[in-house]
């Protein structure tokens, strides 16, 4: 089931291309938003098995720097880029969103075995994930 999300994720992170640097459009910063969903989703299961010690330390900071290295991809093609209007406040909102669900998988793979702050963790990545569907649309 991970692996199946692990590459539903990087599949969606591709197809994303935003282009770093260029200019994006709504429906742009709208794929970037699907693509943090994903990776904030799949993260929160991961921190739900370190949380319930479903997992092993091992394959939680393996799996979190996957992820991470991924939303850090998507925060940085979103930082470098520009666009106008509202696809521009969503851009910076994606952009920031990314990022925290970078920070969130950062402190999860740093302890894994800290069930307390993993359930903290997937909370929050359960949060993110909700709010970037919101914003996908």
């Amino acid at each position: 089931m991970l692996a199946r999300l692990l590459l539903i994720s990087i599949v969606l992170v591709v197809s994303a291309g935003c282009g770093g640097g260029g200019s994006v459009s709504q429906k742009d910063v709208q794929k970037q938003f699907q693509a943090i969903q994903s990776l904030a989703a799949e993260g929160a299961l991961v921190a739900g098995g370190a949380a319930d010690g479903r997992t092993t330390d091992v394959f939680v900071r393996v799996h979190t720097g996957y992820l991470d290295k991924a939303a850090r991809k998507v925060e940085t093609k979103l930082s470098s880029a520009h666009a106008t209007g509202a696809a521009e406040r969503d851009r910076v909102r994606a952009a920031r969103l990314a990022s925290s669900v970078s920070d969130e998988l950062a402190t999860l793979g740093d302890d894994p075995g800290d069930r307390e702050a993993a359930r903290r963790i997937q909370r929050r990545l359960e949060r993110d994930a909700a709010l970037a569907e919101r914003q996908a649309g």
